[in-house]
Protein backbone atom coordinates (compact mmCIF):
# COMPACT_ATOMS: atom_id res chain seq x y z
CA UNK A 1 0.00 0.00 0.00
CA UNK A 2 1.47 3.26 -1.52
CA UNK A 3 1.30 6.55 0.99
CA UNK A 4 -1.60 7.94 -1.22
CA UNK A 5 -3.80 5.05 -0.64
CA UNK A 6 -3.00 4.93 3.07
CA UNK A 7 -5.80 5.51 5.74
CA UNK A 8 -5.46 9.77 6.32
CA UNK A 9 -5.73 8.56 10.71
CA UNK A 10 -4.98 12.10 11.92
CA UNK A 11 -7.90 13.51 9.76
CA UNK A 12 -10.14 10.30 10.76
CA UNK A 13 -9.49 10.97 14.22
CA UNK A 14 -10.34 14.67 14.05
CA UNK A 15 -13.52 14.13 12.15
CA UNK A 16 -14.66 10.88 14.36
CA UNK A 17 -14.39 12.93 17.69
CA UNK A 18 -16.25 15.85 16.38
CA UNK A 19 -18.51 13.63 14.42
CA UNK A 20 -19.01 10.84 17.65
CA UNK A 21 -19.84 14.13 20.27
CA UNK A 22 -22.22 15.63 17.79
CA UNK A 23 -23.65 12.63 16.40
CA UNK A 24 -24.18 11.55 20.41
CA UNK A 25 -25.65 14.85 21.21
CA UNK A 26 -28.43 14.57 18.21
CA UNK A 27 -29.38 11.01 19.46
CA UNK A 28 -29.93 11.85 22.82
CA UNK A 29 -31.63 14.67 21.69
CA UNK A 30 -34.02 12.81 19.32
CA UNK A 31 -34.72 10.67 22.18
CA UNK A 32 -35.39 12.97 24.85
CA UNK A 33 -37.45 14.81 22.34
CA UNK A 34 -39.88 11.75 21.28
CA UNK A 35 -40.08 10.64 24.84
CA UNK A 36 -39.90 13.94 27.05
CA UNK A 37 -43.04 12.96 29.09
CA UNK A 38 -41.54 10.17 30.23
CA UNK A 39 -37.78 10.53 30.09
CA UNK A 40 -37.07 8.77 33.35
CA UNK A 41 -38.79 5.10 31.46
CA UNK A 42 -36.37 6.23 28.23
CA UNK A 43 -33.31 7.69 30.02
CA UNK A 44 -30.45 6.07 27.86
CA UNK A 45 -27.41 6.95 30.11
CA UNK A 46 -28.76 6.22 33.30
CA UNK A 47 -29.78 2.46 31.45
CA UNK A 48 -26.24 2.43 30.24
CA UNK A 49 -24.25 3.31 32.89
CA UNK A 50 -25.75 1.25 35.46
CA UNK A 51 -25.13 -1.51 33.11
CA UNK A 52 -22.17 -1.17 34.37
CA UNK A 53 -22.72 0.19 38.07
CA UNK A 54 -25.23 -2.49 38.54
CA UNK A 55 -26.69 0.39 40.34
CA UNK A 56 -28.47 3.79 39.69
CA UNK A 57 -25.69 5.64 41.91
CA UNK A 58 -23.22 7.09 39.19
CA UNK A 59 -24.97 5.62 36.65
CA UNK A 60 -25.18 8.64 34.56
CA UNK A 61 -21.77 9.67 35.32
CA UNK A 62 -20.90 6.72 33.70
CA UNK A 63 -23.10 6.12 31.10
CA UNK A 64 -21.94 9.37 29.63
CA UNK A 65 -18.58 8.78 29.43
CA UNK A 66 -19.68 4.71 28.01
CA UNK A 67 -21.72 6.39 25.26
CA UNK A 68 -19.34 9.32 24.24
CA UNK A 69 -16.75 6.82 24.27
CA UNK A 70 -18.92 4.69 21.97
CA UNK A 71 -20.12 7.60 19.49
CA UNK A 72 -16.68 7.90 18.65
CA UNK A 73 -15.52 4.79 17.91
CA UNK A 74 -18.71 3.96 15.83
CA UNK A 75 -18.10 7.37 14.05
CA UNK A 76 -14.60 6.67 13.28
CA UNK A 77 -15.80 3.46 11.98
CA UNK A 78 -18.14 5.05 9.92
CA UNK A 79 -15.62 7.82 8.98
CA UNK A 80 -13.48 4.75 7.79
CA UNK A 81 -16.03 3.14 5.58
CA UNK A 82 -16.95 6.45 3.95
CA UNK A 83 -13.15 6.92 3.22
CA UNK A 84 -12.83 3.56 2.17
CA UNK A 85 -15.85 3.48 -0.15
CA UNK A 86 -14.84 6.65 -1.54
CA UNK A 87 -18.32 8.33 -0.12
CA UNK A 88 -16.89 11.38 1.96
CA UNK A 89 -18.21 13.80 0.59
CA UNK A 90 -21.32 16.39 0.88
CA UNK A 91 -24.16 15.29 0.67
CA UNK A 92 -23.81 11.15 -0.48
CA UNK A 93 -21.99 10.76 3.31
CA UNK A 94 -25.13 12.11 4.57
CA UNK A 95 -27.28 9.27 2.93
CA UNK A 96 -24.69 6.80 3.08
CA UNK A 97 -24.59 6.98 6.91
CA UNK A 98 -28.24 7.75 7.65
CA UNK A 99 -28.11 4.11 5.82
CA UNK A 100 -25.57 2.81 7.73
CA UNK A 101 -27.43 4.39 10.78
CA UNK A 102 -30.83 2.43 9.78
CA UNK A 103 -28.90 -1.14 10.34
CA UNK A 104 -27.47 0.25 13.38
CA UNK A 105 -30.34 1.34 15.08
CA UNK A 106 -32.25 -1.71 13.68
CA UNK A 107 -29.44 -4.00 15.25
CA UNK A 108 -29.45 -2.11 18.39
CA UNK A 109 -32.98 -1.70 18.70
CA UNK A 110 -33.66 -5.41 18.21
CA UNK A 111 -31.25 -6.78 20.64
CA UNK A 112 -32.32 -4.02 23.60
CA UNK A 113 -35.83 -5.77 23.23
CA UNK A 114 -35.03 -8.88 22.87
CA UNK A 115 -31.45 -9.15 24.71
CA UNK A 116 -30.40 -6.66 27.00
CA UNK A 117 -33.61 -5.69 28.52
CA UNK A 118 -34.04 -8.83 30.63
CA UNK A 119 -30.29 -8.85 31.64
CA UNK A 120 -30.92 -5.36 33.05
CA UNK A 121 -29.38 -5.22 36.61
CA UNK A 122 -32.49 -2.32 37.11
CA UNK A 123 -36.09 -3.26 37.12
CA UNK A 124 -36.97 0.01 35.66
CA UNK A 125 -35.04 -0.96 32.77
CA UNK A 126 -36.18 -4.67 32.40
CA UNK A 127 -39.33 -4.00 30.26
CA UNK A 128 -38.54 -3.39 26.96
CA UNK A 129 -41.25 -2.66 24.34
CA UNK A 130 -41.52 -1.77 20.87
CA UNK A 131 -41.91 2.08 21.59
CA UNK A 132 -38.47 1.81 23.57
CA UNK A 133 -36.91 -0.03 20.43
CA UNK A 134 -38.22 2.56 18.16
CA UNK A 135 -37.19 5.62 20.21
CA UNK A 136 -33.53 3.84 20.16
CA UNK A 137 -34.02 3.28 16.33
CA UNK A 138 -35.31 7.09 15.70
CA UNK A 139 -31.69 8.10 17.75
CA UNK A 140 -29.64 5.82 15.96
CA UNK A 141 -30.86 7.36 12.37
CA UNK A 142 -30.37 10.81 14.01
CA UNK A 143 -26.61 9.95 15.34
CA UNK A 144 -26.20 8.76 11.14
CA UNK A 145 -27.43 11.80 10.00
CA UNK A 146 -25.24 13.76 12.07
CA UNK A 147 -22.08 12.14 11.81
CA UNK A 148 -22.91 11.76 8.17
CA UNK A 149 -23.02 15.94 7.83
CA UNK A 150 -20.40 16.40 9.73
CA UNK A 151 -17.97 13.68 7.38
CA UNK A 152 -19.30 15.62 4.11
CA UNK A 153 -18.89 18.33 5.30
CA UNK A 154 -14.88 18.16 7.30
CA UNK A 155 -14.64 15.85 3.79
CA UNK A 156 -11.86 13.81 4.59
Amino acid sequence: MDAAQSIPIARIAVVSVTAGILGGSAMIATMWIATRAEWERFNMIVALGSLFTRERKNAFRVGIIVHALSAIVFAALYSIAMWKFGFAHFPVAIFACTGIGIIHGMVVSLLLVWVIADQHPLEEFKEADLVIGLVHFAGHVAFGAVVGLVIGVLTL
